[in-house]
C-alpha cells in the first residue's frame, strides 16, 4: 500500500510544534538586552537633565540615540533661556553703545573748543563776570557741561575773577556814568554776582550828594531858557534814573535852580 505524502501546511505545523518553546536563545535575548540599555540610557539622560547638565546628549550617541541637530538646538535653547540673544546681536549692541560714547565725547570736545574761542573773544573786548559769561555762552547753544568746565578753568587761571570785576566795574561806572550806590548794586546784580561780592564792591563808595550835584548842574545848564517847572522835572528825572535817594534829588535840584 502506497503511503500518502503529508500536506505541506500540516508538515510545517508539526515541525513548529516539535520545536522547544525557548527557540534560539541568542536571537530572543538580543532585543531584550537592547531595550534594557536604552531604558538605562534614557534614565541617565533624565537624571542629568534634572541636575542641570548641558551635555547629556553625548551618552545617548553611544547607544544609537543621537538627536537631530534641530532638536538639539531647540532643547539647548529651552535649557538656557538667558542665551536668547545671539552673540552677533550682543556684539552689535555693545558696538552701538561704544559708538554713542564716542559721539558724545566728540560733541563735547567740539563744543568746548568753540565755547573757548568765543569766550576769549568776549573777554578781549571787555571784562565779564562768571555768571554773565556763562549765560552768553549758553545762549549760543554750547553744551552746558562744556561751558561749566570752561568757566571753572578760566576762574582757576584768574582770567575770570568776580571780585576784581566788581571793583573795576564800580570805579569805571561811578566815574563815567555818575551812578549812585543803588544803581551800581542793581547793575552788579544783573551780572549774576553774589550779594557778598556786590556789597564789598560798593561799601567804600561815598560822596553821593556831591555826585548828584554834578549830574544836576549838567542838566540845569542844558535846560536854561525853559520854564522852572520843566527844568525841575527834567533834573529830578535824571537824578532818579541814576538811583539817587529822593531826599538828595530834591535838595540838589532846588540848590542848582536857585543858583540860576
Amino acid at each position: 500500500m502506497t503511503s500518502k505524502s503529508p500536506d505541506p501546511i500540516e508538515r510545517d505545523s508539526q515541525l513548529a510544534e516539535s520545536r522547544p518553546l525557548g527557540g534560539d536563545s541568542a536571537r530572543s535575548d538580543a532585543p531584550r538586552t537592547k531595550l534594557a540599555e536604552l531604558r538605562e540610557a534614557i534614565t541617565e539622560i533624565d537624571q542629568r537633565h534634572a541636575e542641570g547638565g548641558t551635555g547629556y546628549f553625548s551618552d545617548a550617541a553611544s547607544v544609537g540615540e543621537s538627536p537631530s541637530s534641530t532638536d538639539a538646538a531647540s532643547l539647548t535653547d529651552a535649557a538656557s533661556p538667558a542665551d536668547a540673544v545671539s552673540s552677533t546681536d550682543a556684539s552689535t549692541f555693545v558696538g552701538a553703545l561704544s559708538f554713542d560714547d564716542e559721539d558724545e565725547s566728540e560733541d563735547f570736545d567740539a563744543s568746548y573748543a568753540k565755547a573757548k574761542k568765543t569766550a576769549m573773544n568776549m573777554l578781549a573786548m571787555r571784562d565779564h563776570a562768571s555768571g554773565e559769561l556763562r549765560d552768553k555762552l549758553l545762549k549760543r547753544d554750547f553744551l552746558p557741561e562744556a561751558v561749566d568746565e570752561l568757566i571753572a578753568k578760566l576762574q582757576k587761571s584768574r582770567l575770570l575773577d568776580d571780585e576784581e570785576f566788581a571793583h573795576r566795574y564800580v570805579r569805571a561806572h561811578r566815574e563815567r556814568r555818575k551812578l549812585s550806590r543803588t544803581a551800581l548794586k542793581r547793575e552788579l546784580n544783573k551780572k549774576g554776582l553774589s550779594a557778598d561780592i556786590v556789597s564789598g564792591a560798593v561799601e567804600d563808595v561815598d560822596g553821593e550828594e556831591d555826585l548828584a550835584r554834578q549830574v544836576a548842574e549838567k542838566k540845569a545848564a542844558s535846560s536854561r531858557g525853559l520854564d522852572y517847572e520843566v527844568r525841575e522835572r527834567r533834573i529830578l528825572g535824571m537824578l532818579a534814573r541814576r538811583g539817587f535817594a529822593s531826599s538828595v534829588c530834591l535838595k540838589v535840584t532846588r540848590e542848582v535852580l536857585a543858583e540860576g
